[in-house]
């Protein structure tokens, strides 16, 4: 009887063992839109708006560089225009994510829609880029 119950409790505090481990990994190894805490679901937000800022920021460079020594003006007016973007970007999101002031989702909102319209600028940016490129 003794070892029946020593059996049973080695088992149940094996199996439980041996299910945290893949639950510990998985943690640092969530991919977005995967079930997860909210504060990796912010994390996971947060790293997808920074590379959408990347991709962003290397698209607009390339386009800059196009019209250094061409068109001053050209390059002017691209500068003001992205320059008033990023407000309507601050203002939009920041908009989008108020009605989440104070809860622990507003971080994954608000970086989800920064991701979400700076990606919709890069490929605005990367068409005009192909159109001055011709």
């Amino acid at each position: 009887m003794v070892k029946r119950i020593l059996t049973a409790v080695l088992v149940v505090v094996c199996s439980q063992s041996v299910t945290a481990l893949p639950r510990r990994q998985s943690l640092s190894e969530t991919p977005c839109g995967k079930h997860g805490t909210q504060a990796e679901a912010n994390a996971c937000a947060r790293r997808d708006y920074e590379k959408a800022e990347a991709e962003l920021k290397g698209v607009y460079e390339q386009l800059v560089s196009e019209f250094d020594g061409r068109d001053g003006e050209a390059r002017r007016k691209l500068e003001k225009a992205q320059s008033l973007w990023l407000r309507y970007r601050e203002a939009a999101c920041e908009s989008e994510a108020s009605i989440y002031e104070g809860g622990s989702i507003r971080p994954a909102i608000y970086n989800g829609c920064l991701a979400d319209v700076t990606r919709e600028r890069a490929n605005r940016l990367r068409g005009f880029l192909a159109e001055v490129r011709q």
